[in-house]
């Protein structure tokens, strides 16, 4: 489907242009009041967002592009490809250590792109919606920290990363509630 309608990026082309089934990456999908819940093989259980997320940090994210152009295909495929594994988390509504470690990765990916693409104009790169991405992400992670800690779960990551929530918010009077 995808490749009929030519929507499929450069990261899952070969060189010469033509796909590379083993590079593409499920692409996010706006949900729309007139579809149906996701069938169970269409969503991609913890073991496969884990092997998807790894591949797109060790073999795209942790290859930054020089030109501005590059980086803005760049941080548009990561984005897209890691809010698809978010969705297929709360689909699932999984409650567990892979969840946590993937919101994770991708708190870190918009932070990073919050610092590294600030200079590129605002059709490249969207700085507004990048930090509501980033504060879905930590919220979705407040609410896996909290509901794991019931279960006596706990992180040692999560200071670190309830920091970062509160500098997002440091304007709000109500963060610290």
């Amino acid at each position: 489907m995808r490749v009929v309608q030519k929507r499929l990026s450069t990261y899952e082309c070969h060189d010469d242009g033509s796909i590379a089934p083993e590079l593409t990456v499920k692409e996010y999908s706006r949900s729309a009041a007139d579809q149906e819940e996701p069938l169970p093989h269409e969503l991609r259980p913890a073991d496969v967002l884990q092997r998807t997320m790894n591949y797109l940090v060790g073999k795209i994210a942790n290859h930054v592009p020089e030109t501005d152009e590059e980086l803005a295909q760049w941080y548009d495929f990561l984005w897209n490809r890691t809010r698809a594994i978010r969705k297929d988390i709360t689909q699932q509504m999984m409650v567990n250590e892979t969840a946590v470690t993937l919101i994770e990765q991708c708190v870190r990916l918009h932070i990073f792109a919050s610092h590294r693409l600030c200079e590129l104009n605002f059709n490249e790169f969207d700085q507004k919606m990048n930090t509501e991405n980033l504060s879905k992400s930590l919220q979705s992670l407040r609410y896996l920290y909290d509901d794991l800690a019931k279960k006596g779960v706990h992180y040692s990551s999560e200071a670190e990363f309830r920091a970062y929530e509160i500098m997002l918010n440091l304007s709000d009077s109500n963060v610290f509630r």
